[in-house]
């Protein structure tokens, strides 16, 4: 099926769209989509938390979306950016069409610890890993059995915030609270990670081609988990591309087998020529915009469409393999370049059509 076939389905459907952006630089522009609203944080001083559920739960934007939905007797249909259990209740209560997974998938699959052992379960390439309580006996412990340098993890963050790195005990003693479980794994170093975009539709999975991930670059961000910015092509030996797509496809059918559906992203570390699997963003990802850029100036159907039309439950039909095709398109390039601040938050975001690093690893990033 053609791009302007699904965007004609779209545009015919009997709803309106509302966008959640509760930070600029997770929005997006889709010029081409009728009856796609944005609601911006920004215009509701009043919330203080960069927080989904509480942007929609405001009185003053469930009365702009009552009023808009009533003027265009289209139903609401309320896209955020990451999936809750107050979204959920939200829509249920209102009879809002809810573009995402249900709040518990979501959390779960973001749980970096219970990610680790379904991965484990299921026999997945992921980087050996103990769990158990965060203590200076187990960190020595943990450093006899992995290696001197240590990553332990959280089970949830966001950008690097519930990852870290020690080499001793007093490195990391008041980063994490004692007792805790945590996930103790040896540090990998010269690796360099990818990700991929996918979407999970009912005729089957879709992939991007995989991305080459910016993660702890200086002067971008002082944290060295921290991603700022991806580039396609990621210039990977086709060896680790094509082991990428088939752990995607495995993990797949995973997600199908607990009622996902819709787009994701899944992080890798590459080392010595294997690939790892890290972990699930169980959403729409922080480069979703500008992959979706890309494909559209490719005149390939964004993911996002399919996204939209899974939980729109839309009579489209596709061919399958055609779609999968873009797994191996060489035209889909371009660079996105996010900056953190001193709060390791997104200050800027430029993106460019063409590859910044000629290379996968190391990475050398040249501005034109």
């Amino acid at each position: 099926m053609s791009k302007i076939n699904l965007e004609k389905i779209i545009n015919n459907s009997p709803y309106i769209f509302f966008f959640l952006v509760v930070d600029k630089y997770l929005d997006i522009d889709i010029p081409k989509l009728k009856n796609f609203e944005k609601i911006y944080l920004s215009d509701y001083p009043s919330i203080k938390e960069k927080n989904s559920g509480k942007l929609l739960s405001n009185p003053k934007v469930i009365d702009y979306i009552l009023k808009k939905s009533q003027k265009t007797k289209l139903t609401p249909a309320i896209i955020p950016f990451k999936p809750s259990a107050k979204i959920d209740l939200i829509c249920q209560k209102n009879n809002w069409v809810n573009i995402s997974n249900p709040g518990p998938i979501n959390r779960f699959l973001e749980d970096k610890i219970k990610f680790a052992k379904l991965s484990q379960k299921y026999k997945l390439p992921i980087i050996p890993f103990s769990l158990d309580t965060f203590s200076q006996k187990n960190f020595l412990k943990y450093q006899k059995l992995y290696s001197k340098k240590l990553v332990i993890q959280t089970h949830f963050g966001w950008a690097g915030n519930s990852t870290f790195s020690a080499e001793s005990w007093d490195e990391i003693k008041n980063k994490i609270s004692p007792d805790i479980i945590v996930k103790y794994s040896p540090f990998i170093s010269s690796s360099y990670s990818l990700l991929n975009n996918c979407c999970l539709t009912k005729f089957g999975l879709i992939q991007s081609p995989p991305a080459l991930q910016y993660t702890g670059i200086s002067p971008y961000t002082k944290n060295p988990f921290t991603t700022v910015g991806r580039q396609w092509p990621s210039f990977a030996p086709l060896k680790i591309i094509n082991e990428i797509n088939k752990t995607t496809e495995k993990f797949g059918k995973i997600l199908k087998e607990i009622g996902y559906k819709g787009f994701f992203g899944l992080d890798f570390l590459i080392y010595k020529n294997k690939v790892f699997l890290l972990e699930c963003n169980p959403r729409l990802t922080a480069s979703f915009d500008f992959y979706t850029t890309i494909e559209e100036k490719q005149n390939i159907t964004p993911l996002f469409y399919f996204h939209l039309a899974e939980f729109l439950k839309l009579d489209y039909q596709i061919d399958i393999k055609k779609e999968k095709t873009r797994f191996n398109n060489k035209k889909i390039i371009g660079s996105e370049l996010t900056p953190k601040d001193k709060n390791n938050h997104t200050c800027q975001k430029l993106n460019f059509n063409y590859p910044l690093s000629k290379t996968a690893n190391p990475i050398s990033l040249k501005i034109k």
